[in-house]
This record gives C-alpha cells, structure tokens and sequence, in this order.
C-alpha cells in the first residue's frame, strides 16, 4: 500500500509520482512532456502529462484505502 501524489521535476520537464510516506518518499512514475516553442503546445503537453500522472497516482491512492 502506497500513498502517492504528483509534483513537477524540479530539473525536467516532467510530473514525478512520489510517495508520501515518512521514508518512503521515492519515485513511483516520471511522466515527461515535450516543451514546444509554441507556448500552447507546451501547455497543452504539460495538462496532458499531468493528467497521466494523476491517473497513476489515484491508481495508487486507490490501492492504499
């Protein structure tokens, strides 16, 4: 059972499933995204990174009740 949540890469362009308990805080999932020149693209990247994340995470977080 792990708890987890998302947080961005504090050196990539990426969302970091970690866990959240004392000690265990370790990467569970890295989801990269594709920075564009095009500022919508790479918001439009980025929200679809994250929204893979969170459905990594909740598939943990699941688990864990």
């Amino acid at each position: 059972m792990i708890a987890t949540k998302v947080v961005h890469s504090q050196s990539k362009s990426a969302w970091n499933v970690v866990g959240t308990k004392w000690g265990g805080k370790y990467k569970i999932a890295v989801v990269p995204y594709v920075p564009s020149s095009d500022e919508d693209v790479t918001l439009l990247n980025r929200h679809e990174a994250y929204t893979h994340a969170m459905f990594i995470s909740n598939a943990f977080n699941a688990q864990a009740k």
